[in-house]
């Protein structure tokens, strides 16, 4: 069994992916895995890697090369490769991209991402991506005040876009390899826990996005800055703060308003008085 080039060259980053392939072989023409140990015995495992639903894949050993971390070819058929591991459970499974893959243009653009001159294509669950036009996404600008305090732990650009799962057209967001219609290429990610674009603001729960419809994006403010060493971010809109919406909560006099004072006191004149911190403020003064 091949190892494409694309593995081992030394500008590509190593990961999970790289680890396990490594040390998959086959066996009675099947892909097995020679890499985790089990539990009670502490022995390699070698568990068969079938299809989602378990059932068994053939493959060629004469003719199946790793093309990326999550492609293989068997033969002149393309499968996309899924590691998933939460906390003390593994799974790693195979589905076979359902189209004529053009090998001798085959390229990753990714870790998870790569195209043809036909299609573009998604490693994990093998999904075909019909665009002319795709390149890889990333935005971890609102941590730049952290990063030029440990400029020591900050990671190359270019190995967090190999990394990522999300990539853009002129039009259109593919998140986890999923076109996501509700999300615009003018996505940002404005702090850990929120994204925005020029139309919606989404709530962000490390492993997606989900929109805020109630949050009014015309009015979006929001800081990063660090505090005791520590990134602090603050998101709002004229009404609440963004987390607010999770619940449909008011903002806080005791919590939100100290919270949110260095974001409010930047923008004093320079945004519209009818912001719920001034609001608050000026019920302070009055005894309100």
């Amino acid at each position: 069994m091949k190892i494409s080039q694309n593995l081992l060259h030394r500008n590509v980053p190593r990961c999970r992916e790289f680890e396990i392939i490594s040390t998959i072989v086959i066996k009675n023409n099947r892909l097995v895995e020679n890499y985790f140990l089990e539990y009670k015995t502490q022995t390699k495992s070698n568990w068969f890697i079938n299809d989602k639903k378990g059932e068994s894949i053939i493959f060629d050993k004469n003719d199946c090369e790793w093309l990326s971390p999550t492609f293989i070819r068997n033969k002149d058929e393309l499968y996309g490769f899924s590691l998933i591991e939460k906390s003390n459970s593994t799974k790693l499974f195979l589905t076979k991209v359902k189209s004529k893959i053009d090998f001798d243009s085959f390229k990753p653009i990714g870790r998870f991402y790569a195209k043809d001159k036909n299609h573009y294509y998604y490693g994990p669950g093998g999904k075909k991506i019909r665009e002319d036009y795709l390149e890889l996404f990333f935005d971890d600008t609102y941590m730049n005040e952290w990063k030029n305090l440990h400029p020591e732990r900050n990671t190359p650009l270019e190995i967090k876009l190999w990394n990522s799962k999300i990539a853009v057209s002129k039009e259109k967001v593919y998140w986890n390899g999923i076109l996501k219609k509700d999300i615009h290429p003018s996505l940002k990610r404005i702090s850990q826990y929120f994204w925005a674009d020029n139309y919606s603001v989404f709530e962000f729960d490390l492993q997606r996005l989900k929109k805020l419809d109630s949050f009014d994006r015309q009015t979006l403010v929001f800081k990063n800055f660090i505090r005791n060493g520590s990134l602090v971010s603050l998101v709002t809109d004229i009404h609440k703060p963004a987390y607010c919406y999770f619940n449909n909560s008011k903002p806080s006099l005791r919590y939100d308003f100290k919270r949110f004072t260095p974001l409010f006191e930047e923008l004093r004149g320079k945004i519209s008085g009818e912001y719920w911190w001034y609001k608050m403020e000026n019920g302070c003064q009055h005894g309100l």
